[in-house]
């Protein structure tokens, strides 16, 4: 809190202090200049009845007692009036024809006053007045005061905000040492309210990452022992065995295995790529339809047991996206094997133009998907059938890699009941 409470308070104080010693400069100076007359005028109303009066008093003597009575009657002043030639005196042409014309000169910002006695060539001067001089005394109380109050004020302002900080900083500790739930708890009102919940979305978007590295690193590790113990036990068998035929049944499922570990790398692969960083999408205007056309045609030998065909509203024949082509045909193509992997006899890719939207369906007969998991099912190594086969269980990240590949363009994929009773999977963009 000193830190803040310093930094603030001289801050502060420095700045009015340059203030004080800038502001004659900048602001009175050029005042006075620009009301320069109305000070005159000011000045000569205050000391004409005084003039007048002392004009009275001298007009009626001969010019060797004036002198004399004006010593007489210095006393009733507290400023001293004296005659003086002409000529003694230091003006200015403006001065000299302002005295000409029997007007008050005013002198050193009104301290000091000249006027003509009419037909001579004396002089009342009166002045200089000195005004009291407290100003010393004075601007000392003046600073201790404005010190102190602008030091109430400073603590009455740190204080909330060092709170706040300290609440921000408990939390950063807390997260530091390994709490990862440990979040800042500032009021919306809170001027470091922004900072809190940068600090709370940076900490959430940590724990996610750390839950997932954590799950990632659960699931590789068991998505690698399935296979390394298959292929194990199958060396075993194969070295034991006796029979050609048995050994080369053995090393055929070795063969199976080592392709399983070499998809899980690459889907692994994959998947990290696209958590990790955003990869440069090269995005070009695609004609959707024969550019759908092509993927289901690359894709359909691998979906060999169920029959594949491809559907295009006449509305989306002509229509373009904006997509990139080799990342999205793997959303659809995995989707597909996905479809593949649980149909019954039909798959149906579908195009249609929705509202300020693309869409694409693909549509399968098989059990469907409950309502339940839909969401669950584009997370990771989540496999919705326990029994997992060769044939139908994969590796549980081709939906987690859709998802990113259509999140990269801005898009959504969605899972509802599809019109052939099993499951219809939506991109959306």
């Amino acid at each position: 809190m000193k830190r803040i409470f310093f930094s603030f308070f001289l801050f502060i104080m420095i700045g009015m202090i340059g203030l004080q010693y800038a502001q004659p400069l900048l602001i009175s100076k050029p005042l006075q200049e620009y009301y320069r007359q109305a000070y005159l005028d000011y000045w000569r109303d205050l000391t004409r009845g005084t003039f007048h009066l002392l004009l009275n008093e001298l007009a009626a003597l001969p010019p060797a007692e004036q002198q004399q009575r004006l010593q007489q009657l210095q006393s009733r002043f507290g400023y001293p009036i004296t005659l003086t030639d002409r000529d003694q005196l230091t003006l200015s042409p403006a001065e000299q024809e302002q005295l000409n014309s029997l007007l008050i000169v005013v002198k050193n910002n009104g301290s000091l006053f000249y006027r003509l006695i009419p037909a001579s060539n004396k002089v009342i001067t009166m002045g200089p007045i000195n005004d009291l001089d407290l100003s010393l005394q004075i601007d000392l109380l003046a600073w201790a005061m404005i010190t102190l109050l602008f030091g109430l004020l400073a603590i009455l302002w740190a204080r909330p905000l060092w709170l706040k900080l300290k609440e921000i900083s408990r939390a950063a500790q807390a997260f530091g040492q390994g709490d990862f739930s440990a979040r800042a708890n500032l009021p919306q009102r809170s001027t470091l309210a922004p900072l809190a919940e940068t600090f709370n979305n940076m900490a959430g978007r940590i724990q996610q990452l750390i839950a997932s590295h954590k799950e990632l690193t659960r699931a590789i590790s068991h998505e690698l022992r399935t296979p390394i113990s298959r292929i194990r036990f199958s060396l075993e068998m194969a070295q034991s065995s006796l029979e050609e035929a048995k050994r080369q049944n053995y090393l055929v499922e070795i063969s199976r295995d080592v392709d399983e570990l070499e998809d899980l790398v690459s889907e692994l692969l994959s998947y990290a790529r696209f958590d990790r960083e955003t990869p440069a999408l090269h995005k070009e205007e695609q004609l959707m339809a024969p550019w759908l056309l092509l993927v289901v045609k690359e894709i359909k030998p691998v979906l060999a047991r169920a029959t594949v065909s491809c559907l295009i509203s006449e509305e989306a024949e002509a229509i373009t996206a904006n997509i990139a082509p080799r990342y999205m045909a793997r959303a659809v193509s995995n989707l597909m094997i996905n479809a593949g992997k649980y149909s019954e006899s039909r798959i149906i890719v579908r195009l249609e133009k929705g509202e300020k939207c693309c869409l694409i369906h693909i549509d399968d007969d098989g059990p469907g998907i409950p309502m339940a998991d839909r969401e669950r099912i584009f997370e990771p190594f989540v496999r919705l059938d326990a029994s997992r086969t060769k044939d139908t269980g994969g590796h549980g990240l081709g939906l987690a890699i859709v998802k990113q590949i259509i999140t990269l363009h801005g898009g959504t994929v969605s899972v509802e009941s599809s019109p052939l009773g099993g499951a219809r999977f939506t991109l959306s963009w």
